[in-house]
């Protein structure tokens, strides 16, 4: 028979209590059962085992206990056996009188000397566990665990994916070491009750063969309260272990308790390392600067994204845990909802479905759906229970009071879903929860795919694949599962996203990593996971030299004596080497030695072999590294106007500095000249004796806006950072612009644009106005217009349009608005005065604009960034700069980019194809979106409205790309095709605003998804002229890996091919030019005879 464990009964201190089990649980073997009187009149059944042990079974309450028996068993209200009395607890609550606890703890902790076997787990070829023993992840621990503390007292980390046996390594450390009084410190009290129960019982230590069934379990205290005296902090004398939650070990405000807890315990054991990033934990950690420190931990990520400090004694990488069979491969369930309101239902409504399948399946798995917070998990629970009532969904966390019952639920299997907050956390010992709802983002998501992944030796049951369910259309997602990447190249094996893709870059960063191998010659002074090459992110600059023979090796023969490289990889497939480095400096104010400012650089030179070019990027730019660029066979650096090609290629580059060197004396006079004083630098330039020294600027190449700086003494730059392999890319298109002798650097300053500052408007027709490109920049979603009673608006659904050129007082009124039939609020931009210029509201609504947590008035706001107005010779109006081409050209319009259709059938009065409630099926816009769904374009979308991307949205999935085509459409108030340049100005305005789209194109998805479900309560159905919102989510998740090829086409049947006017062809002549320049594509024209 099974024989319950044998208790010593709770000792209940101020804080919390204090446990110890005598004997565990065993199995006896029943050989006869006698009557043994317990009173004179009365007799019990007494079963004897076969070792002598007599037992009385009784349900009758306070009897007096035969000699002749060992205990008295008895049942609970569940009907289990526990012991009412036995001979050792009656022992053990008297030595406690006699000696004390804190005595019998000790006498304890001496028996653990040499009983620790560091037995290893035997497989055989089948991966069938032959005989018991430590996991390879617990030996590798436990031995680095001995090595540190042989030599330090230092913090020590160690990174074991859960699911691979933490706790019985610290069990372990606790019997083998003896370090003296530990205190383990869990982030939740679902973990800290999980925990005092393993360290009661010892775990799995003597069923692995690692300890003696008979050795003795420790004393066990753990503590549920904040410490508010002296003698509350008794219970840390009288136990081996004491286990506390990390909020129980707040300071009291009027009792400092943490040094005092220092001075009880000699070792600190924090598991789940990676939540100790607040302030007073930190700050609680100092304490134990003299002690034995161990930090435990799944991912060395802190939830605030930063490195648990400490030094990282042993790594068990997740690949390494599937290949041994710890971790099983994840299926991750995307759904895609822009709808708050809806995001819960959808995602309820997958998770319910995977688990229904698996139940079907007979699999014993149990769905854990988790929330931000109490608020939300009370929401979400309750869709839950209308889903599947049947599977009763239940609610568990901090501060719901049935949390306990509720988890007796899930563990009888009563209860198959259960909704929490923040307690079903890491370390939580259910490998049944295999299906994870991701309602809200606010772990690290590493660890909820470890839970859920994980495979414990421990169960009998049938336990399948895990299964996560999120929603991806929420930013916080994205941005998680981006993270997941990047901090462990391993998820892209061990993550198998259903119907989503890793996206190209991130393929390209991975294969560039695993190519990369580390070479040895690098210090130890620093933990190699806080320098790991997969956080790497070089700014993007170089310095470029000619080279034969490349030897990366022998980089090191420059490095200077103060230098010291910490890690060194090297890619032989890209040849790309590539290394950081610590220089420590001595502090002025200071002749300590050991106290110095310590600066870290990386360093990547990459070889390339068709243009026989080293490329040397480096984050220290203060000085040149000839010594170590020649060291591994470089040349001549390419440098002086030469370096100057790298401005070629460039369309509308403007200047935002020039520097201006001027000889002619022993020193050399330098200038830097911005804004609009750049005009005075170029003059400079073209006098004897001066010449560039360098140029920074902002233009388009290849289809996207680029920012370039360059030196005369060889350095190119580029503003924002990246992936080795996307710097690698940059640099060799930088070299190829470097060794193409058809850019002449003296002709590039010919082509660029310059600022000027004027007083009055210019004189020239306005082609559009657009944005200021420092909220074009952001993502349009993200950017919210309030209006003066609170109610917002995405900047997407808005459109921004000139009202009136008032030249001869040098104003510019422009309007807002958000549908199209009523003008929100009316600006005026005023050219000159004080200030240069001004922005002031005319009319309509207070508007406040708001980017992240800033808010001002939109007047306000425009003052210091004011839209862009363009003209149709492509200068630009930025406030009082007037920006210009400084040698203007006169415009193509290729024939071929005309294409005329006949209109017979189609009322080319008849702009929409949607108005007052109707279908206008002859109207222009059902024309073309009909033509394009003929085409076998899978989307066509009505965009039509205020804000819009275009009058139709049309995509098309090819094998290697994803084509976008804007189609922007203008009705004509003639009956025949005329002259009308207006009309041709607005839809050229349009069609050159929708450029952005190129390089936003989630953001398209988006601002289409989101149109789609605000039309939802109106009359019309759906914008949807083909394709649905499903089609979007994909076309938005394949566009991760395939490119997008844009057209925008205008459509005007009242332009006239043969008979184009004269104003007509210069403006669509402009619009053509400016999506050349910028998108690097052609204006196409839909049009007339």
């Amino acid at each position: 028979m099974r024989l319950p464990r044998i208790e010593s009964g709770a000792f209940k201190q101020n804080i919390g209590k204090i446990n110890h089990i005598i004997k565990n649980e065993r199995y006896g073997e029943i050989i006869a059962i006698e009557q043994i009187p317990i009173s004179p009149r009365i007799s019990e059944n007494a079963i004897v085992l076969r070792d002598g042990i007599k037992i009385l079974v009784s349900q009758r309450k306070k009897i007096a206990m035969p000699e002749e028996v060992s205990g008295v068993l008895s049942f609970d209200s569940e009907g289990k056996l526990f012991w009412d009395q036995h001979v050792l607890i009656n022992e053990f609550r008297s030595r406690v009188v006699q000696i004390g606890l804190e005595k019998i703890a000790g006498e304890i902790a001496a028996t653990w000397h040499d009983i620790f076997s560091f037995k290893a787990e035997k497989k055989n070829s089948s991966g069938e566990i032959t005989d018991f023993g430590f996991r390879p992840p617990q030996l590798g621990a436990l031995h680095a665990i001995g090595s540190h503390w042989s030599l330090y007292h230092s913090a020590g980390t160690l990174v074991m994916p859960t699911g691979t046996g933490k706790t019985e390594t610290m069990l372990a450390t606790m019997v083998a070491y003896n370090p003296g009084k530990i205190l383990v410190v869990v982030p939740s009290r679902a973990l800290r009750a999980q925990t005092f129960e393993k360290f009661l019982t010892l775990g799995l230590l003597r069923k692995l063969g690692n300890i003696g069934f008979d050795s003795l379990n420790p004393i066990v205290g753990v503590v549920t309260s904040i410490p508010k005296s002296d003698e509350d902090l008794t219970i840390f004398d009288k136990c081996n272990v004491i286990i506390a939650s990390m909020g129980a070990l707040n300071e009291d405000i009027h009792f400092p308790s943490s040094k005092k807890i220092a001075s009880k315990v000699d070792a600190l054991i924090i598991d789940e390392a990676h939540h100790i990033a607040a302030p007073t934990w930190t700050a609680f950690k100092e304490f134990f600067q003299e002690k034995k420190v161990l930090q435990f931990t799944a991912t060395p990520y802190r939830r605030d994204g930063k490195l648990v400090d400490g030094k990282v004694l042993y790594e068990y990488a997740l690949q390494q845990a599937q290949v041994d069979g710890y971790f099983k491969k994840i299926n991750f369930y995307p759904v895609h909802q822009i709808d708050d309101l809806l995001s819960d239902s959808d995602i309820a409504n997958e998770a319910v479905q995977i688990l229904k399948q698996d139940l079907t399946a007979e699999l014993d798995h149990i769905l854990m759906a988790r929330c931000a917070d109490t608020t939300r998990a009370g929401k979400v629970v309750e869709i839950y229970r209308q889903l599947a009532p049947e599977l009763n969904p239940v609610l568990v966390h901090s501060v719901e009071k049935g949390s306990e019952a509720s988890l007796r639920k899930i563990f009888s299997r009563e209860s198959r879903i259960v909704v929490c907050v923040n307690m079903l956390g890491e370390g939580f010992d259910l490998p049944q929860l295999k299906i994870a709802a991701v309602h809200d983002i606010h772990k690290s998501l590493a660890i909820l795919l470890q839970f859920t992944g994980r495979f414990t030796r421990t169960s009998a049951s049938k336990i399948g694949e895990a299964s996560i369910v999120a929603n991806i259309a929420r930013a916080e997602v994205s941005l998680a599962l981006e993270r997941l990447y990047s901090e462990d190249a391993d998820w892209n094996i061990l993550l198998s996203e259903m119907s989503s893709q890793a996206a190209r870059s991130h393929a390209e960063l991975m294969k560039f990593l695993n190519e990369s191998k580390q070479l040895e010659g690098g210090q130890d002074g620093v933990d190699a996971q806080e320098i790991s090459h997969h956080l790497l992110k070089p700014t993007f600059n170089t310095m470029i030299y000619e080279c034969e023979k490349f030897e990366p090796k022998r980089f090191h023969e420059g490095v200077p004596d103060n230098m010291s490289v910490q890690r060194v990889w090297l890619n032989d497939e890209s040849k790309t080497i590539y290394f950081v480095t610590r220089v420590d400096f001595p502090l002025k104010w200071t002749r300590s030695k050991t106290i110095r400012d310590t600066e870290w650089h990386l360093f990547v030179i990459h070889y390339d072999q068709e243009r026989k070019l080293i490329y040397f990027s480096s984050t220290e730019k203060t000085n040149f590294y000839d010594k170590m660029v020649s060291a591994v066979g470089a040349t001549r650096q390419i440098r002086e106007e030469q370096i100057f090609r790298t401005l070629g290629r460039i369309n509308r580059l403007i200047f935002q500095n020039i520097g201006v060197k001027k000889n002619g004396r022993r020193n050399l006079r330098f200038a830097m000249y911005v804004g609009g004083d750049v005009v005075q630098a170029l003059a400079l330039t073209e006098k004897t004796g001066s010449s560039k020294s360098n140029l920074s600027g902002t233009g388009w190449e290849n289809g996207a806006p680029v920012t370039i700086g360059c030196s005369a003494k060889g350095r190119v730059w580029a503003r924002d950072p990246g992936s080795i392999p996307e710097l690698i890319q940059w640099c060799e298109n930088v070299g190829d612009k470097l060794l193409d002798e058809s850019i002449d650097p003296s002709k590039i300053i010919d082509n660029v644009l310059i600022p000027e500052e004027v007083e009055i408007l210019p004189a020239i027709r306005t082609l559009s106005i657009d944005w200021p490109m420092e909220l074009l920049r952001k993502s349009q979603e993200r950017v919210n217009i309030y209006d003066s009673h609170g109610k917002d608006f995405t900047l997407s659904l808005i459109d921004i349009d000139v009202a009136a050129m008032r030249k001869s007082v040098n104003e510019i009124v422009f309007t807002l608005s958000y549908n199209q039939e009523s003008v929100w609020a009316t600006f005026v931009l005023t050219v000159g005065g004080k200030d240069g210029f001004l922005v002031g509201e005319q009319g309509g609504d207070k508007l406040k604009i708001k980017m992240g947590r800033k808010d001002l008035f939109l007047s306000e706001y425009f003052s210091n960034y004011p839209p862009l107005i363009r003209y149709i010779d492509l200068s630009e109006l930025d406030g009082n700069l007037l920006i210009k081409p400084q040698n203007p050209r006169e415009f193509e319009l290729p024939e071929q980019i005309f294409e005329p259709w006949d209109w017979r059938g189609v009322d080319i009065s008849k702009e929409s194809l949607w108005k007052e409630g109707n279908i206008r099926n002859d109207s222009i816009q059902w024309r073309v979106s009909q033509a394009y769904i003929a085409a076998g374009y899978e989307i066509v979308f009505d965009d039509d409205a205020a804000g819009e991307s275009a009058d139709l949205v049309c995509l098309r999935e090819e094998a290697d790309f994803i084509r976008l085509a804007l189609v922007h459409c203008k009705f004509t108030k003639g009956k025949e095709p005329g002259e009308r340049v207006n009309d041709v100005v607005e839809v050229c305005s349009q069609a050159i605003r929708s450029t952005k789209w190129k390089w936003k194109f989630k953001d398209l998805c988006t601002h289409i998804l989101g149109r789609e479900t605000r039309l939802a309560s109106a009359i019309r159905q759906s914008r949807f002229l083909t394709g649905n919102a499903n089609l979007v989510n994909r076309v938005s998740q394949v566009s991760r890996f395939k490119e997008i090829k844009l057209e925008i086409i205008i459509v005007q049947p009242g332009i006239s091919k043969a008979n184009i006017s004269p104003d007509q062809k210069i403006v669509l002549a402009a619009s053509h030019s400016f999506l050349q320049e910028t998108v690097g594509i052609e204006l196409q024209i839909i049009c007339s005879d």
